[in-house]
């Protein structure tokens, strides 16, 4: 049997009375720590045992009817598309880009005509 959260609080309150500087103090804790412990069905040597880890047990999960191979090999094909698609996206961006800055390009070329001819 093991202390509940609640009877190893109490305990632990008794045995911190141990560590009292009056005598009587620390007899009455010890007294009341082994009556807890007799009163819970336990002995010191049962209480103080070294308790094992719990074991983990860790169980497999069967796939049913799940192809490996197909299930990578259809992955791999579905970031292939979506790679061309991002390249397709790139090279249309490229294009707006280019496309803008050659007519930004040509307003500045046609406003400094301007500027000079107003100019003369």
């Amino acid at each position: 049997m093991s202390l509940s959260a609640r009877n190893r609080a109490k305990l632990t309150r008794i045995l911190k009375l141990l560590g009292s500087d009056q005598p009587g103090e620390r007899a009455s804790a010890a007294l009341a720590a082994h009556k807890l412990v007799e009163t819970l069905g336990l002995n010191w040597d049962e209480l103080l045992a070294e308790r094992a880890a719990p074991k983990v047990v860790v169980q497999r999960v069967r796939e049913w009817d799940i192809n490996h191979q197909d299930a990578a090999e259809a992955r791999i094909r579905q970031l292939k598309a979506t790679t061309e698609r991002q390249e397709r996206q790139i090279k249309a961006l490229r294009t707006r880009v280019n496309t803008l800055t050659e007519r930004e390009r040509q307003r500045r070329q046609q406003a400094e005509t301007e500027d000079s001819t107003s100019d003369s």
